[in-house]
């Protein structure tokens, strides 16, 4: 199940929150009313990442996300690929299978986002 992870950032609480369960990350912005402004979901975390994201009303993309560049400094840099891809149906699942203990609207509007992104057709896909 995702569950609330503590933020230990700079940013507040109330502008931002995370829920983490082994594998899979939730990371949600909120506006100051305390309504979702956009959301990041990772699927396999620290193997071959996969993300949904989602802007405010703009439709969520489901992208790989890669080392990217490495710079002085940094240890590394997370980018994403940007080859739009269609999201597998095992992704909705799993989602399903994890979100149950997620406040409703913000488990809906997650799955919403999921099924506009599926295959065409509902076929089932496997990430390359």
């Amino acid at each position: 199940m995702l569950k609330p992870l503590r933020n230990n950032t700079l940013v507040r609480e109330t502008d931002r929150r995370t829920y983490v369960d082994g594998s899979m990350a939730l990371t949600v912005w909120l506006d100051e009313e305390g309504y979702l402004v956009a959301f990041e979901l990772v699927f396999d975390l620290t193997l071959d990442e996969y993300a949904v994201r989602r802007l405010g009303n703009k439709p969520g993309r489901y992208l790989r996300v890669s080392e990217g560049e490495l710079r002085p400094g940094r240890h590394g840099k997370q980018a994403y690929d940007l080859a739009i891809l269609s999201l597998p149906r095992s992704r909705l699942e799993d989602f399903d299978a994890r979100s149950a203990e997620l406040p409703q609207d913000l488990r809906s509007y997650v799955r919403e986002t999921l099924v506009q992104l599926l295959a065409p057709n509902g076929e089932t896909k496997v990430d390359e």
